[in-house]
């Protein structure tokens, strides 16, 4: 599973959209090199970002490798879904991050702006799932609300691991020293990966799910 592993990605700047008037393009193509993202104009806010023309897939009946379409990335990004016992307002929260990950096939960064905001997805949704079992209200930051779900049977000791990458990677992105831009593939996986640990959270609870307030406490 993609986490921390994330950032360690970085991008190279290709080329501009050729449908970009030429009088413009050295003024373009200067502020393209000097940000690092396409420069978004009138001409090409909806033609496909230039990163993508490298974006590729293997066809698994012959082995052929071609170039993604719009639709093949649309094919892929909207494959994860959320179950219905997982509360609307997380689900509204994750259909937008996902929406702006599919966007990113017109605009490379919101790739990234859509991985940050899973993070916080995951947040809200470890939030309301002590909320749902009445955590102590001692249980206010993120790690702590990890630990009492793990501490109430909630949560795996491998699924308290994902948890915990997930709050590093959160602090990451809500205190960002400089822009971070992550590929595609990256992003689609923890997608993928985001939308199977909160739809864990929220299957029916085994008779095992003790408060975690009445259990003992040592130290």
């Amino acid at each position: 599973m993609v986490y921390l592993g994330a950032l360690q990605y970085a991008i190279q700047l290709h080329t501009v959209v050729a449908l970009i008037p030429k009088s413009a393009n050295s003024l373009l193509k200067m502020n393209e090199a000097k940000l690092g993202i396409k420069n978004l104009c009138l001409e090409n806010w909806v033609c496909p970002d230039p990163l993508m023309r490298d974006l590729v897939k293997l066809s698994k009946e012959n082995g052929i490798v071609s170039i993604m379409s719009g639709d093949d990335w649309a094919l892929q990004i909207l494959e994860p879904k959320l179950i219905e016992t997982v509360p609307i307002e997380i689900l509204r929260l994750f259909e937008v991050a996902r929406g702006s990950m599919l966007y990113g096939y017109f605009f490379y960064p919101l790739f990234t702006v859509a991985y940050e905001q899973l993070t916080r997805v995951a947040e809200t949704a470890i939030t309301e799932k002590c909320r749902q079992i009445g955590a102590s209200k001692s249980a206010n930051t993120f790690a702590k609300r990890v630990d009492y779900l793990r501490k109430a049977n909630v949560l795996s000791e491998e699924e308290n691991a994902q948890w915990d990458a997930f709050r590093m990677l959160r602090n990451i992105a809500s205190h960002p020293d400089q822009q971070t831009i992550l590929p595609p593939g990256v992003t689609l996986e923890f997608v993928f990966n985001t939308s199977q640990l909160i739809n864990r959270l929220f299957v029916a609870m085994p008779n095992s799910v003790l408060n975690a307030d009445a259990l003992p406490h040592t130290g």
